[in-house]
């Protein structure tokens, strides 16, 4: 197993000061710390339990107290009737989402929920290697506050949703300072003190992967591969990639309104640059009352520019009519928790 460093970056340090920091970060490091894992799991009847026995077994097997916290994001399978069926043998949480929220809400739900001094967030559908795991744990205890996942590359998409999301990360981190890493994954381990900023971050429109970097923090990316599901098929589609783009762009970057502002004035340019010139040949050739494709299709192209500029404006409205409303981010219908809640080395007291 190799893994490769991709990048570190630290908030307000020089380039001579992140080994130092390192250094006292680690010296923070409990030595016996609480492992939670947070599993979000929406229809992963087939994946769920083999995933809790090998996340059980695997932490087991270092020492390691733990808790995995599953989130349900409304299953509509027997993935809740699953991981009740292994609470006597496995030292799990299972939170149980009102309805369907998304997978964002559903790591936020497990992030309130979470009680250790670090956290690793993994998908149930072996996507993420768990054998992985001590490794980026390893480097938790070096002193990095978050460990990513990278990934190593993308064959097994599709060319248009590789040119998607290229496309997204460009506009994304278009003139941004802190920009968001390209290909990162949702698979990672977050000490306290990240879990404890973003608990405290009130955004209803959660973009996760913008939150993460957003904090700052000692970070390291590493490079994994994405093994196939072993069960069932993805729910995530392109329409909920179109989904969580938009709430991305509309979270953490102006570039669409800067975009069109500019769109908006080169079309203005163009339009005094071409009545001078009607000017001007109607001084010099007279006026033949011509023209008349000419002003349909300059009236159809501006119509259009204004429709499409009204619909970028109405998102960032949307966002804004939605966090002002100040509803929940979501509800828990109902919490169930193993009585072996940390794990063989540490009993519930």
């Amino acid at each position: 197993m190799s893994n490769n460093l991709l990048h570190h970056s630290n908030v307000n340090v020089t380039d001579s000061e992140p080994g130092f920091l390192l250094e006292v970060r680690a010296r923070e490091r409990p030595q016996n710390p609480l492992v939670s894992c947070l599993v979000p799991a929406f229809n992963e009847e087939g994946n769920i339990v083999p995933m809790l026995h090998t996340l059980h077994t695997l932490l087991s097997g270092l020492g390691l107290r733990h808790e995995i916290i599953v989130i349900d994001d409304g299953s509509r399978d027997s993935t809740v009737e699953r991981v009740m069926s292994v609470l006597d043998s496995v030292p799990v949480t299972l939170i149980q989402l009102s309805r369907n929220f998304g997978k964002e809400v559903a790591l936020s739900a497990g992030i309130d929920h979470a009680n250790g001094d670090v956290a690793v967030m993994i998908d149930s559908d072996f996507q993420h290697p768990p054998e992985l795991i001590p490794s980026f744990l390893a480097q938790w205890q070096r002193g990095y506050d978050m460990v990513f996942a990278v990934r190593s590359d993308r064959n097994d998409e599709s060319l248009v949703k590789r040119v998607v999301t290229s496309l997204f990360y460009t506009l994304l981190n278009f003139g941004e300072r802190n920009k968001i890493p390209e290909n990162t994954q949702d698979f990672r381990v977050l000490d306290r003190c990240m879990l404890d900023a973003l608990k405290s971050m009130p955004e209803r429109n959660r973009f996760m992967k913008g939150l993460y970097n957003w904090v700052g923090f000692t970070r390291l990316g590493m490079t994994v591969r994405t093994d196939p599901r072993r069960h069932g098929t993805s729910s995530f589609n392109f329409y909920s990639l179109f989904r969580l783009a938009a709430t991305g762009l509309t979270a953490f970057s102006n570039v669409p309104l800067r975009l069109w502002t500019v769109v908006g004035g080169g079309i203005s340019l163009a339009s005094i640059a071409y009545a001078l010139y009607v000017v001007a040949d109607t001084l010099l050739n007279g006026n033949d009352a011509s023209g008349w494709p000419t002003i349909v299709a300059g009236m159809a192209f501006l119509g259009g520019v204004q429709l499409m500029s009204i619909g970028i404006l109405g998102e960032y409205i949307g966002r804004i009519f939605t966090e002002v409303k100040q509803r929940p981010a979501y509800f828990v219908s109902r919490v169930s928790k193993s009585a072996k809640a940390f794990g063989p080395n540490d009993p519930a007291t």
